[in-house]
C-alpha cells in the first residue's frame, strides 16, 4: 500500500511534469484575460495567433502562461519580439502585472517577460497555419476590392496596423475577425522576426 506522502509526491511530479510540458496553444480570436480566477472584469486580451499554455483549470476559466517582450515605455503591453509593436496581450495602463521571469534587454532591446493570467475556456488550438489561411482569405477578398492588394511584405511589421485601420471601415470584415487580420499582416510583414 502507498503511503500518503509517496502518492502526495506522484500527484506533484504529474502536475509539474504536465506543466513543464505544457502545449502549445492559440486562439483565433480575441481572449479576454483575468488576473484572478474569480474576476469577472478582463483586464486584458490576448490577441490572436500568439502563443500560450494552459498550466491549470477550473469549471469556467484557465490559468495561462504567455510570454513576449515589454517595452519600458508600455509596460502593460507584451509584444512578440524585442523591437517591434506586434503585440501579444494588451492589458489596462493601471494595471499592476507581476511578470513570473523577466530578462533585462541589452542594447535598446526589450525585456522578455512571462506572466500567468487567467482566461475564459475556449476553443484552443495547437496549430495557427489554418487561422493564417482565414487571415489571408479575408484579407484578400477584402481589401482589394478598390485598388489593388498590398503584398503582406510591402510594409513592416510596424506600419502593417497603422494601414489596414485607414481602411478596414470600407470593407466587410467582420469587427471579431480584425486582430486575426492585422495579426496576419503584421507578422508577414518585410522587416517581422519572432523571438
Amino acid at each position: 500500500m502507498m503511503s500518503k506522502i509517496a502518492r502526495a509526491f506522484i500527484c506533484a511530479s504529474v502536475a509539474f511534469a504536465s506543466i513543464a510540458f505544457a502545449e502549445v496553444l492559440y486562439s483565433d480570436k480575441v481572449v479576454s484575460l483575468y488576473l484572478n480566477a474569480k474576476d469577472t472584469k478582463p483586464e486584458g486580451r490576448l490577441l490572436p495567433t500568439n502563443a500560450f499554455e494552459i498550466i491549470k483549470q477550473d469549471s469556467k476559466k484557465v490559468l495561462v502562461r504567455i510570454s513576449g517582450f515589454v517595452n519600458p515605455k508600455a509596460p502593460s503591453v507584451l509584444y512578440t519580439n524585442d523591437s517591434q509593436r506586434v503585440m501579444v496581450a494588451a492589458f489596462g495602463k493601471n494595471t499592476k502585472l507581476e511578470f513570473k521571469s523577466r530578462v533585462a534587454g541589452s542594447g535598446g532591446k526589450w525585456d522578455k517577460v512571462s506572466i500567468e493570467v487567467w482566461a475564459d475556456k475556449g476553443e484552443f488550438v495547437n496549430d495557427r497555419k489554418p487561422m493564417f489561411a482565414k487571415a489571408k482569405t479575408l484579407y484578400s477578398e477584402n481589401c482589394g476590392i478598390c485598388h489593388a492588394t498590398h503584398k503582406e511584405s510591402e510594409f513592416g511589421a510596424n506600419q502593417w496596423q497603422a494601414v489596414f485601420n485607414s481602411m478596414v471601415n470600407r470593407t466587410a470584415i467582420d469587427q471579431e475577425d480584425r486582430w486575426l487580420v492585422i495579426e496576419y499582416l503584421q507578422k508577414n510583414g518585410k522587416d517581422y522576426y519572432e523571438k
